[in-house]
Parts: C-alpha cells; structure tokens; sequence
C-alpha cells in the first residue's frame, strides 16, 4: 500500500487513542494513555507534551519514553540546558516560530526547514545531535492565555516521519489542544458542564427562579427542571445553593 494513504483503519485507531478511557489519577499535565496511544501509533523514542509561559521563561513537559513517564518544570535557566534553550529561543534555530508568526496550526518536522548539516551547526541543534536526535516532528496549538502549547516527537534512528504520520498529527491537533483544555480544567477541579448547564447556573446564582430562566432562555420550566437534575448529578449536589456553591470559583469565566 501506498505509504501516503491514511486509511479508514488508520483514523479509527486515531480516534480511539484521543479518547481516553479512565480518568487520570496524577496531577501530569497531559493524558499519559493519549501520549503512549500516539507513540504506538506514530512510532518514535519520545513523545512531549510541553507547556510554556515564556515571558517567565516557565517550562513543563510530560515525556513518555522506553524509560517510562517523565514530568519536569522548570523556571528560568537552572541547568545548562534550560539556558540555551531559552537563550536560543528567538533565535533563527529556536522555538519561537508561533509567537513571531502567529502560526499556531501547522505541523513541521525539523527536515521542513534544516538539513541536517546546517541544525547540526546551530547553537540548540548541536545539542540535540549530541543527543542523538536525529529526526523530529512539532505540533504546534493555540495557546490557552499565556501558555504556549505544543507535541513533539523525537527519533534517534531510522527514517523521518512520514507525509501519512504528518496527516495523523494534523488530524490530532485540534483534539489534542482540546484534550489539554479538558485537562487544564480537571486539573483547577473545574466542573465539566456544558453551556447551557453553565447559563442556568449563572442566572441561579444572580436569585433568578425556575419560570425566570426559564422565560429568559426561551425554555419550558419543566426543561429547566430538568437542566437542574443533570447538574445536581453531576456536581455531587443535593440543592441550588450547594451546585452555585461548587462552582463559585469558576461562573465568572466558564
């Protein structure tokens, strides 16, 4: 078969992989089952999901390697590593490239733009051949306020990643900054309800009653009522005042 082809079995298992199956019971930054699915699926020696604050040079990764899962933060320089990295990182070989063009979408392995010769004599890229990186692809998102959000897949041997393995990021992308998102709010212990669960609980926590909401948002009282089940259920909640008290932290910016 054509290397190109992305097939029908090849989305499903994607789409399998970006659904993970059993809540988390860390505080990483990421869904580890997403990032070990991915690395069976578009084979590699490491896989990062990295955060960034970068005016306050903050850094957070989540590898997942042979060795296992790794999570790290760090604040400014405080190894030799972290120093060129963020010494390099408007540089022409460094990672700016988002934030000076506002590119937020598209995926690139290190080939797209460097031979391997001119990385290689780069002040960041001597330190990745050093390594004995060879070959790797980023995936670049939207950021989340501040915070830079990107995947990078690293290769040490063998071939570069393929036009196919490209499609699979391209397809993930949007998912994965999504998943990050759902991530970030778990993470807060922000509830997950969906908007209109959201609206409600606005308007009851400003003392509008059920026929209130229910006229402002063009619903029947019995659909509000029933809005109201959902959400008792689904914040652990037996009344109104204990649901606007469970989500006090969060009505404002939901």
């Amino acid at each position: 078969m054509n290397r190109w082809v992305l097939t029908d079995e090849d989305v499903r298992s994607l789409l399998a992989v970006l659904e993970p199956s059993n809540p988390p019971q860390d505080r990483n930054i990421f869904y580890t089952e997403v990032l070990g699915g991915l690395r069976g699926l578009i084979p590699c020696d490491d896989i990062t999901f990295q955060l960034m604050e970068v005016a306050d040079q903050r850094l957070r990764i989540q590898a997942v390697s042979d060795a296992g899962v790794e999570c790290d933060e760090t604040v400014g320089a405080d190894d030799e590593l972290t120093e060129m990295f963020w010494r390099e990182f408007w540089e022409e070989d460094g990672c700016a490239a988002g934030q000076r063009t506002g590119d937020f979408t598209t995926v690139l392995r290190r080939s797209d733009s460097w031979t391997d010769r001119e990385y290689a004599n780069t002040p960041l890229g001597s330190v990745f051949a050093a390594a004995g990186v060879r070959h790797y692809v980023q995936v670049p998102m939207t950021p989340l306020g501040p915070t830079d959000r990107r995947l990078l897949l690293f290769r040490s041997s063998g071939p570069d990643f393929t036009e196919r393995e490209l499609m699979m990021l391209r397809l993930a992308r949007p998912h994965l900054a999504e998943l990050h998102l759902r991530r970030d709010r778990e993470l807060r212990d922000e509830p997950n309800l969906t908007p209109r669960q959201w609206e409600i609980l606005r308007r009851v926590s400003s003392g509008a009653s059920n026929s209130q909401i229910a006229r402002g948002l063009g619903l029947s009282e019995a659909t509000v009522r029933k809005h109201l089940e959902n959400i008792f259920l689904r914040l652990h909640v037996a009344s109104r005042t204990e649901a606007v008290a469970r989500v006090r932290g969060f009505i404002d910016v939901a």
